[in-house]
């Protein structure tokens, strides 16, 4: 297969993704399950998994999973610069710049700095 092909597949992936993504950003998310640390929510054909925020949480990490959640489901982060891209087997990937709170490394940190166990998930 020669490069144009190639580049032309992948520019009709991207726009097929992307597509799709605003689609997504069309419905309504919708709680279908919650488990102890986690909640499966529905939006349009994507899943997502967010961690829940417990009311126990010292006020600085609740508010960096709140964020969490909100740029994962939303695709607008309130601290950063989030991306939301779809892979391409159709996956949600969520992207916040490295600094940002609500980033999955620093959730780990601030936990860690706060005395809280924060599992990290992909």
């Amino acid at each position: 297969m020669n490069g144009r092909k190639v580049k032309e597949r992948r520019r009709a992936a991207r726009q097929r993704n992307e597509q799709m993504l605003a689609e997504c950003r069309q419905e309504t998310p919708r709680l279908v399950s919650a488990l102890p640390d986690m909640e499966l929510w529905q939006r349009g054909r994507f899943t997502f998994y967010l961690p829940t925020c417990h009311d126990d949480l010292p006020e600085e990490l609740k508010q960096a999973v709140m964020a969490h959640r909100t740029a994962t489901l939303e695709g607008v982060c309130p601290s950063c610069e989030l991306r939301n891209l779809v892979s391409g087997a159709g996956l949600v990937v969520t992207r916040h710049e490295k600094q940002c709170r609500a980033h999955p490394d620093r959730l780990v940190e601030l936990g860690a700095r706060l005395g809280v166990e924060v599992n990290r998930r992909d």
